[in-house]
């Protein structure tokens, strides 16, 4: 008998790598809600197995433990909006506050639970993503630096621009969360806040 008789076939082996990743984001997306839900410390492997409706097997199958969930929920958002800062800073001054929008926009499009989950971790968890959040802040500001070069700044300050971006930004989605023009809305209150009238 040939020993490849015993390999599965590559549809086989498809399916149950599509039947380990659909298993793998059920754990993520129950993890993400039942942290935004319940706070992570009250959250235990069975709250998150019985959720996910996996085996515990299933769920050590993916991570070693809570912080590994927590971990893969938000690293991805910080690497996606590091991508995406990087081509904002590129653009001229009076492009960069709608760039910065449209990146909150679309990262919320993505996941609005993950990016409310982002903004109410941190604490003894912030090292689990401190470096890309640090990325992520530093273009942030670089970029809010080049407008207020540009003199276009309400407070003519990048960094203070930068610090309410990052407080605002996520409670302005959620107060829009349902609204047919949460886009335009948005862009609205962020330039309101930040860029003068006549610029």
């Amino acid at each position: 008998m040939s020993s490849s008789a015993a390999l599965p076939s590559p549809v086989t082996s498809s399916k149950v790598a599509s039947r380990q990743s659909r298993t793998r984001e059920r754990i993520l997306a129950e993890s993400t809600r039942l942290f935004l839900t319940r706070g992570y410390d009250s959250v235990s492997v069975d709250a998150i197995v019985a959720a996910a409706e996996v085996a515990r097997s299933s769920f050590y199958r993916f991570f070693s433990n809570r912080e590994e969930v927590l971990a893969s929920i938000m690293r991805p958002v910080f690497e996606t909006g590091i991508g995406m800062m990087g081509e904002v800073g590129q653009r001229p001054p009076r492009e960069v506050m709608g760039g910065i929008c449209d990146v909150y926009l679309r990262l919320w499009s993505a996941s609005p639970d993950t990016l409310r989950l982002v903004t109410r971790t941190g604490g003894a968890y912030f090292r689990l993503f401190e470096d890309l959040h640090r990325r992520f802040r530093e273009q942030l500001i670089d970029a809010m630096r080049r407008v207020e070069t540009a003199g276009l700044l309400l407070n003519d300050s990048g960094i203070n621009s930068a610090r309410i971006i990052a407080r605002t930004a996520v409670p302005i989605l959620e107060v829009y969360r349902d609204h047919p023009r949460i886009d335009t809305l948005f862009h609205q209150a962020m330039n309101g806040l930040l860029i003068k009238p006549e610029a």
